[in-house]
């Protein structure tokens, strides 16, 4: 059996715009993963990948994604997919998260 060092993807570069689900208006500097939306809505989060020794022969192991998008005034969601190989995925991964649309939290009153 030999093992070698391979390059594993952690997160492929993920990139979408955040916007109000009432007004449909892009959403300022909503928290996304580490980083905040622009002021028309789009956001960018960087690949990130880490290096595993391997035996060769085995296959990719399963990449989870699952990233919070967070917004004072508004109901939290994340970004989640899941790929059964998808660790094994080639430098310069990408994920288009297209349009989310978010709530506004509803205040209750007594």
């Amino acid at each position: 059996m030999q093992s070698c060092l391979v390059s594993r993807c952690k997160r492929p570069q993920i990139s979408g715009y955040i916007y109000d689900s009432e007004t449909k208006q892009p959403i300022e500097n909503c928290k996304v993963g580490e980083t905040s939306s622009q002021s028309n809505g789009y956001f960018l989060l960087a690949e990130k990948r880490y290096r595993q020794f391997t035996l060769f022969g085995f296959e990719a192991p399963t990449l989870a994604v699952n990233e919070a998008i967070k917004k004072e005034g508004y109901e939290s969601q994340n970004i989640q997919f899941m790929q059964p190989f998808g660790g094994g995925m080639k430098k310069g991964a990408f994920y288009s998260a297209d349009t989310i649309y978010i709530k506004k939290n509803i205040l209750k009153t007594n």
